[in-house]
């Protein structure tokens, strides 16, 4: 029986599940996007030092865009 709630607490679990899916890769992505614009920032010879170049960088932003998550 469902009582008058707010809508968001009569929501059914087959909604809130992919909703909570979604926020997770969505936060996830933002972190990445964070950190491949903080490394595209960096000077040159820091990048060396740890062995990444600025391809590298933009290669992984281009693969992860075009990843399908399902």
């Amino acid at each position: 029986m469902l009582v008058n709630l707010p809508m968001l607490v009569n929501l059914p679990l087959v909604v809130v599940g992919p909703v909570v899916d979604w926020l997770g890769r969505r936060a996830d992505q933002k972190a990445q996007l964070k950190a491949t614009d903080e490394l595209s920032e960096s000077p040159d010879d820091m990048l060396s030092d740890i062995g990444i170049s600025r391809d590298d960088i933009e290669t992984t932003r281009w693969r992860s865009s075009r990843r399908v998550v399902g």
